[in-house]
């Protein structure tokens, strides 16, 4: 026989506590049924990823303040590999090392930007709940019915196009352009498919490809969806003030997900995407970004929120000696302490009706049934077990100063848009996504093509309807 396993624990008020620490204890039998074992799987030492174990692990330990009844024992494995990248693989094995050391009831995890799908088959082979809030895995319903994602790359985010197609009635030249090294856009392709737009998608594999993809744009779409690093996005900006597409018959929307456009870093100030040290002509930018909507996940602003970030804070410095800004990286921390909390509340229910914590199905069906204020707003499921998030809608409110403000708030639980302002377009409605004698030339009042030719060097996936 093998050696037998032994259980790690976190000890969140330990003050000498590292990422990589892990609290040895002797192998117990059977926990009783008011302790609940965690198993979490993230990056332990890198905060470039927002789900980093620094940040999220005082939002954890947070929660577990909270329910009635229950102990929570938490043991902790990084997903990092030696040059501090999250890997997938390493999360597996980490994840068969917890299952032995530590018996969980419950995995969270596991943070990395890849979606990871083993993980998700070995947690539904295990039948335990895999709770997730930083990279997306794919639809729930498809790879495993253990898996509840609440973070703000889900569905929500589709769901959020969706609403913009129906209000401004844009349905067949939608142009998606995202990096390359994206992968989750590659998983949200089919849910965009589903909405009934004739989607094009684009890789962008270097910036010196940004011409060529300003073409594929003007050749093929009218609303573009935008994915990528700031400096790309303004890249695409200045070549499509060349090219005199920013005049108002285009609409580029920003799909930025951590709202790092929007915040004061460096060369630009507060809600002023457009400002970029490597521009020596900013009124150009500026000019462009007119046509320019960013998304964002919305960070609430209620007192709840704000202390919720104020103790965040403190733990992560007191705990792991980090820094952790407030920003919207905290609002990842506080959607896996509100997808916790969702748990224990299903399980306590579960217990008090007489099941375990091993009864996953009845668990599962209770997290979807329930519906809460946690500290990021309305927690609720939907029947693929993803989190019904709220987005913001920002534009350039202010021409003069070139600051966005936001004009519309998406209720994910009600799939809608509350408008807060006006969106100034500057032809003084939104462009049509299929103009007449621009994409079919087949009217005689048409003329002659113009359309733009050669688009060689440029990768790109066509996706049928």
């Amino acid at each position: 026989m093998g050696e037998p396993c032994q259980k790690l624990y976190w000890n969140p008020g330990n003050s000498s506590s590292t990422a990589d620490e892990r609290h040895v204890e002797e192998t117990a039998s059977a926990a009783p049924s008011g302790e609940v074992r965690l198993g979490v799987l993230l990056p332990g030492r890198s905060l470039r990823y927002p789900w980093a174990w620094p940040r999220v692990a005082p939002a954890l330990s947070l929660a577990q303040l909270r329910p009635p009844g229950l102990a929570l024992r938490t043991a902790f494995a990084s997903t990092e590999d030696p040059d501090g990248d999250c890997d997938p693989e390493v999360a597996v094995w980490e994840a068969a090392e917890l299952k032995c050391s530590h018996d969980p009831d419950v995995l969270l995890g596991a943070g990395c930007d890849h979606p990871g799908y083993p993980l998700v088959r070995f947690a539904q082979h295990w039948q335990l709940p895999l709770l997730r809030a930083g990279a997306y895995a794919g639809n729930s319903a498809d790879l495993g019915s253990t898996v509840v994602y609440a973070g703000p790359l889900g569905p929500a985010l589709p769901a959020v196009v969706h609403r913009l197609l129906q209000r401004f009635n844009w349905t067949s030249r939608t142009a998606l352009v995202y990096a390359e090294g994206q992968d989750d856009w590659q998983y949200h392709s089919p849910s965009f498919m589903r909405f009934g737009a004739d989607v094009w998608t684009a890789y962008s594999n270097r910036y010196g490809q940004l011409e060529e993809t300003v073409r594929f744009i003007q050749e093929n779409g009218r609303v573009v969806y935008i994915s990528g690093p700031l400096k790309m996005l303004q890249k695409i900006m200045h070549q499509a003030q060349a090219q005199n597409m920013t005049s108002g018959d285009y609409v580029f929307i920003y799909m930025d997900i951590w709202g790092e456009s929007l915040r004061a870093e460096g060369h630009h100030k507060a809600m002023k995407p457009w400002q970029s040290k490597e521009s020596q002509n900013t009124g150009v930018l500026r000019e462009a970004f007119q046509t320019v909507l960013v998304v964002t996940p919305h960070e609430p602003q209620t007192p709840q929120y704000r202390r919720f970030q104020s103790q965040l804070v403190q733990h992560a410095q007191r705990d792991f000696g980090v820094a952790a800004k407030d920003s919207m990286g905290t609002l990842v921390a506080g959607c896996f302490h509100d997808v916790l909390l969702l748990y224990l509340k299903a399980l306590n229910e579960t217990l008090q009706e007489g099941g375990t914590k091993r009864n996953t199905s009845r668990i599962l069906e209770k997290m979807r049934g329930q519906k809460f204020q946690g500290v990021t707003g309305t927690v609720s499921l939907n029947r693929d077990n993803d989190r019904e998030m709220d987005f913001d809608l920002w534009a350039m409110r202010d021409v003069e100063s070139g600051e966005f403000q936001v004009v519309g708030h998406f209720v994910g639980s009600e799939k809608r848009i509350n408008w807060l302002g006006p969106i100034h377009w500057k032809k003084g409605s939104p462009p049509l996504d299929n103009p007449s004698c621009v994409f079919k030339m087949d009217d005689p009042s048409c003329g002659k093509s113009g359309r733009v030719q050669g688009l060689e060097g440029l990768h790109l996936t066509v996706l049928p309807q």
